[in-house]
């Protein structure tokens, strides 16, 4: 019978790579650092022309980063999908006299500074790829140096050219530190486009603030679907791998995975595929937290697993 170790960011940073968001907020304000010390302000409608669009990106993922809660990878991608773009508009002013010259002025300047901002928006996701592939770029050389070791108790579980490996990673661990050849990287790798966001096919602005901008609450939810993480593509791509999923799997190993919505349809179509007496393996670090472990238990089950559960030493 064959094995799949299925892994998470987790496992990266079981080997010591800085890999969790709060990593990726550093490489941001390192190159931008006044992201961090305007995330939370409007832009002026005068400041705002000399601006550029990738330091708005920044202040952007900065303020989504900074959003999310706990320590898993998810909660920056979940965060993506409740980013408050209205705080980033310039309040319109109070009704004005538009017999006036100069108010006229003021109305004119403020609708251009919407729709500046409002196209720095559009942009604003192929910035944020750009910051996302250069961080993994250079994590993945941190990798290159040999500062990290594999792990003794999986050298030999990782032993047996039978096993399948699946990972959520960007980066080469399993290559670099196992050997390991045959791996599949669902959401690419280092010098692809990497695939990344929320899994909210429903996310919906609030209606704005009064006088908060002149710009349609539907916009923004285009904008907000943006961010949404394509998962049909990495079912498609890597079609015939998930076929030779099959009932000689009987051993799952899950290795720092989180089992967030967005990412159920690959798991569903692993345990659709596998032996249906199956036992799913979680590392004996993730046995610690119980409540987080009897809730990855109960997503499998709703996934369809019927199986059984274990833990191994990870």
């Amino acid at each position: 019978m064959n094995s799949l170790f299925i892994l998470g960011n987790g496992f990266d940073l079981a080997h010591g790579l800085p890999t969790m968001y709060k990593d990726f907020r550093s490489a941001i304000l390192k190159n931008y650092p006044n992201a961090g010390i305007n995330r939370d302000e409007q832009f002026d409608i005068y400041d705002y022309f000399e601006m550029y669009e990738d330091e708005f990106a920044a202040e952007i993922l900065v303020y989504a980063i900074d959003s999310a809660s706990g320590l898993e990878w998810n909660d920056f991608e979940n965060a993506l999908a409740h980013i408050n773009f209205y705080d980033k508009f310039p309040r319109r002013t109070e009704s004005a006299d538009m017999s006036r010259e100069e108010d006229n002025k003021d109305a004119r300047n403020y609708l251009l500074a919407v729709d500046i901002i409002s196209n720095a928006m559009i942009s604003s996701t192929k910035y944020c790829q750009g910051f996302f592939r250069c961080w993994v770029k250079d994590v993945e050389q941190e990798l290159e140096s040999r500062a990290y070791a594999p792990k003794e108790s999986l050298i030999e579980l990782f032993a047996n050219p039978t096993n399948q490996y699946l990972t959520f990673n960007y980066t080469k661990t399993l290559q670099k530190l196992y050997g390991i050849r045959k791996v599949i990287h669902i959401h690419n790798r280092v010098g692809q486009k990497l695939i990344f966001g929320h899994g909210n096919d429903q996310a919906t602005y609030k209606e704005p603030i009064e006088n908060s901008c002149t710009i349609s609450s539907s916009f923004l939810n285009d904008l907000l679907l943006s961010f949404r993480k394509d998962t049909v593509t990495p079912i498609k791509k890597y079609s015939d791998s998930f076929k030779k999923l099959d009932g000689n799997i009987d051993k799952v190993y899950s290795y720092g995975f989180s089992y967030s919505k967005v990412d159920s349809i690959y798991i569903k179509t692993i345990i659709k595929r596998i032996a249906t007496n199956a036992t799913w393996y979680f590392t004996d670090y993730e046995s610690f937290d119980k409540e987080a472990l009897r809730i990855k238990k109960i997503k499998l089950r709703r996934y369809g697993f019927k199986g059984d559960f274990g833990i191994y030493q990870g």
